[in-house]
């Protein structure tokens, strides 16, 4: 795979060549094929059937001074040392190859003069946010918003499909479905001393279904409902009888540290789940009191958030969907230690100094105790450079103990576009109609 990582793209060598034999219409002649063909290039590698060489190309300008593909194929968290493009001597085109596992879907946008003054994607993104556009010969888009440390951007991605790709079937809103209803509300918790602004999923026929539903509890709400699409695939799956009626519950958890606060193991945060939130929602909604008809839904922070609330309160949730999940966390660990100044006064620390050094704390936590009446559907992206270790850690760990289970590596990244599309997989493996 070394070797691999230096292929260059067949349509740029017959480019180069054509230019060093002096053609002169050879430029005009590449800018109209790959307007024609669109972008990235998708090519053969050799003989090799489970790999793609995909290729990005992009057209200077006068003021270009460089040009980055911002992306997760090479480090998902290093957006500037393997992604820097090539420029063909005396022209205007830049590119970048990589070499992209079959089956891969992930998002890309276009960096032109990037400051290269940070590595880390946060860092980059945050420094260059003005200089990012979406690939112009690519019409497929998927848009997310950022806010973090009082910066708020949105970033316009490219998105690249290779060859067997995962179908999104359940993701767009079907014809002649009728979408369930989301209503907002703000929910004062006494535990934590503060307000969580909460959205209530219900399908649209839940005022005539007489049968307690199951219930749904998704962190990270209004990222699962914007960019995941959740409400649209709960729309779909429970119109074609895959899995039963669900009213959901999102929650917003607001980012930067106030959202570590919340999801990185804190107790307070999961009995504020389980002894306010859960308690009210049976107050107010048709809901099943059967542990095995509740599903804790997280990405990232998320995943390891319901994991953790799944450990402590068995007695009311078994199931636990768990994308990307953030297992490497332990409270000694440098961001959380740096960020408890900022939690304020109502944070309860609640961990010794031994847990301190404990990595991967959760896992640990999950060994040391007996096994518990716990379901998981766990998966993390083969492009997770940083977190997919104690992902594979954590699987290893229910395996060990007996913890049903499912556990796939997707060929994608850390991000909503692959989240979105392994929910629907992830609800149907958990509480569906088998």
């Amino acid at each position: 795979m070394e070797k691999m990582k230096n292929l260059t793209s067949p349509t740029i060598l017959e480019l180069k060549k054509e230019l060093a034999n002096g053609q002169n219409s050879a430029l005009k002649n590449f800018w109209i094929k790959i307007k024609r063909i669109g972008t990235p290039l998708i090519e053969p590698v050799g003989e090799d059937k489970n790999h793609k060489l995909v290729t990005f190309i992009i057209q200077a300008d006068k003021e270009t001074k460089n040009a980055i593909i911002i992306c997760s194929l090479a480090d998902q968290d290093d957006m500037v040392s393997n992604n820097i493009c090539e420029r063909i001597e005396d022209t205007d085109v830049f590119y970048k190859s990589f070499v992209v596992l079959n089956g891969t879907r992930t998002i890309y946008t276009i960096s032109k003069n990037n400051s290269l003054k940070f590595h880390r994607f946060y860092d980059n993104l945050m420094d260059n946010w003005d200089t990012l556009a979406p690939d112009p010969h690519n019409p497929k888009r998927f848009t997310q918003r950022y806010r973090r440390e009082g910066q708020k951007f949105v970033v316009e991605y490219s998105v690249l499909e290779t060859t067997g790709v995962k179908s999104v079937e359940w993701v767009e809103q079907k014809k002649n479905i009728i979408p369930g209803n989301l209503n907002a509300m703000d929910f004062h918790s006494n535990i934590l001393n503060s307000k969580r602004k909460v959205w209530i999923y219900t399908p649209n026929n839940f005022d005539s279904n007489d049968k307690p539903m199951h219930l749904l509890i998704v962190f990270d709400g209004k990222a699962f409902i914007d960019f995941t699409k959740a409400p649209q695939i709960l729309d779909n799956l429970q119109a074609e009888n895959k899995i039963p009626p669900c009213i959901a519950i999102f929650i917003h958890n607001y980012s930067g540290y106030s959202r570590g606060k919340d999801l990185l193991c804190y107790p307070q945060f999961a009995d504020f789940i389980a002894k306010e939130l859960v308690p009210w929602a049976h107050e107010n909604y048709n809901i099943s009191s059967n542990p095995a008809h509740s599903v804790l839904v997280g990405s990232s922070s998320g995943g390891l958030a319901a994991s953790f609330i799944g450990f402590k309160h068995p007695e009311m949730f078994t199931n636990i969907l768990s994308q990307s999940g953030y297992y490497e966390w332990y409270p000694g660990i440098n961001w959380f230690q740096y960020s408890q100044k900022f939690f304020g006064d109502d944070f309860v620390r609640w961990w010794s100094k031994e847990e301190e050094k404990e990595e991967e704390w959760l896992t640990k936590q999950y060994l040391q105790n007996e096994r518990l009446n716990l379901k998981f559907y766990l998966n993390v992206g083969n492009l997770e450079t940083r977190a997919i270790k104690p992902i594979r850690n954590f699987h290893k760990m229910l395996q060990k103990k007996g913890y049903t289970h499912f556990y796939k590596e997707y060929p994608g990244g850390h991000e909503y576009i692959a989240w979105q599309t392994y929910l629907p997989e992830g609800l149907i493996y958990l509480i569906g109609f088998q």
